[in-house]
């Protein structure tokens, strides 16, 4: 593993020195100069938006430096063009976790889980103790808020887009996911939006009755 490790900082280090610039904002990441590497993701990604590495390493850069709301907005335009990028679902669960949405942050761990088994970022290095009880609980998930006229709910909601929809869905928010394709429906009439509406309504209805 470390190794690896070792590797992976060789090869960072030969590409931010060739002047790639994902690299070297890479590098400031690694030697704790977030503003740097947050300056250099920002310049860049305005010609790169579509950059994924170059937004993940902006998103890790602004969560270091404490910008936690613009953080979790960049891992979302992460996740809203791969969704299933363990780093940015592993920060957002983080994130969610450090203010208290428990909910949301198992959810993200849970889906990590589903797409890597083995991730090592989820697992405890806590030693079992001979003769130790345990006692469980368990904890009834509290309903789902209902986004209201108060704007509330829709704070939660960062980008109205399909990919955004279906997150939500995966993660057992229908009502935020049916938001959102209600919304999405307004400018496009998509059966496929409406067949998804139609689901997240009746998983909505389900968990009601």
């Amino acid at each position: 593993m470390l190794d690896m490790k070792q590797s992976e900082e060789s090869l960072i280090e030969k590409l931010a020195d060739e002047g790639y610039w994902v690299a070297g904002a890479a590098r400031c990441l690694e030697q704790g100069k977030y503003s740097e590497a947050v300056r250099l993701c920002k310049e860049h990604l305005d010609d790169e938006p579509d950059l994924t590495g170059g937004r993940l390493v902006y998103a890790r850069a602004l969560h270091r430096a404490g910008q936690i709301e613009s953080a979790g907005e960049q891992f979302y335009r992460v996740l809203s063009r791969d969704p299933d990028n363990v780093v940015a679902l592993k920060h957002l669960g983080d994130i969610r976790f450090s203010e208290g949405d428990e909910p949301s942050a198992m959810a993200n761990y849970r889906r990590i889980l589903e797409i890597d088994p083995q991730c090592r970022g989820l697992r405890s290095n806590v030693e079992a103790r001979p003769g130790a009880t345990t006692r469980t609980i368990t904890l009834k998930r509290p309903r789902e808020a209902s986004p209201t006229s108060t704007g509330r709910g829709l704070r939660k909601i960062p980008f109205f887009t399909e990919t955004m929809a279906d997150l939500y869905m995966n993660q057992g928010y229908p009502r935020l996911a049916a938001e959102v394709f209600r919304r999405l429906l307004e400018n496009n009439e998509n059966p496929r939006l409406s067949e998804k509406l139609a689901s997240a309504e009746g998983k909505i209805h389900r968990k009601e009755s």
